[in-house]
């Protein structure tokens, strides 16, 4: 069990409360306030005892794990050595003061009033023990119901971001020319770009290059056009049959190659650079069996 101040403080207080009103309740028999809270402390220590045992030691390890046989003869067992005790020190205590009083206590009766405080102080106790679980519980609910309020606002939030909106109807724009693509051939894609919608022939693209979130599609026409779709996304989206990989940063156009040099192809006058590991792949797809040279 943790230790929580807030908590402890709880807990005294309830057992204050608890030994001022059996104090109060025992006036009927003793007109003396203080000389019955003088003699309930000790039997009220002991039932603390017990119930602080069955809260945290009972109920956690046998209670809760079904163990409800070992868990009711464990708690009958201590319900009697408490009442035993509680017993013999009220004899005692009353000894010298009041001989019936002592005897009171040391007969069956007495024994039963007193197994009878001990049941009412376990079942005050668990009663308090499952209202804070109870509050506890719904404070949680609470907290994850906050948590989750919290998450759909940030999720609207990145929603309504433009960048997310401006990449979406981007995305959209590509879908939807892309089925109407399969209808005439995919002639061309809309891209949206500096806030304006535009048709871009696909055989008119020479190559695209990545730059961070957004893609560079470049065109036969000198055209530049930034839009916010990733060129992986791209690469999907153009037709593969005219569209390779060249480079983690370039998407090119096979039919606008017009040379190749090493580790770097000529598109226009731009020259690109290949990636090493994509190289022979490269060669293959653009030049295949077209290659004419002595044999």
């Amino acid at each position: 069990m943790n230790f929580n101040p807030n908590k402890v403080s709880k807990h005294i207080i309830f057992w204050l409360l608890f030994l001022l009103l059996w104090s109060v309740h025992d006036l009927n028999y003793n007109v003396d306030i203080f000389e019955n809270l003088r003699t309930n402390i000790f039997p009220f220590f002991s039932y603390a005892i017990l119930v602080y045992i069955n809260l945290y030691v009972l109920i956690p390890r046998l209670l809760l794990k079904k163990r409800i046989t070992s868990y009711i003869v464990l708690l009958i067992l201590g319900i009697i050595i408490i009442t035993m005790i509680t017993s013999f020190y009220l004899s005692f205590y009353f000894e010298n003061i009041n001989v019936s009083t002592s005897n009171f206590f040391s007969s069956t009766r007495g024994k039963i009033a007193i197994i009878t405080e001990v049941i009412i102080s376990l079942c005050l106790s668990m009663t308090l023990f499952l209202i804070d679980e109870w509050y506890k519980k719904d404070q949680l609910i609470k907290d994850m119901e906050q948590k989750e309020i919290v998450s759909e606002s940030v999720e609207l939030n990145n929603q309504m971001n433009p960048h997310f909106l401006f990449n979406s109807l981007n995305n959209i724009f590509i879908k939807l020319d892309n089925e109407k693509g399969n209808e005439d051939n995919q002639s061309h894609i809309f891209i949206k770009s500096n806030g304006m919608i535009i048709k871009v022939f696909i055989d008119d693209i020479t190559f695209l290059e990545t730059a961070n979130d957004y893609v560079y599609i470049n065109t036969i026409h000198k055209d530049r056009h930034l839009t916010l779709v990733s060129l992986k996304h791209m690469e999907q989206e153009l037709p593969k049959e005219k569209f390779m990989r060249v480079h983690r940063y370039y998407l090119i156009s096979i039919n606008h190659v017009r040379k190749l040099e090493g580790n770097l192809i000529y598109i226009g006058n731009t020259k690109i650079k290949i990636s090493r590991t994509l190289r022979n792949q490269v060669y293959t797809s653009i030049i295949g069996n077209k290659l004419i040279e002595r044999k």
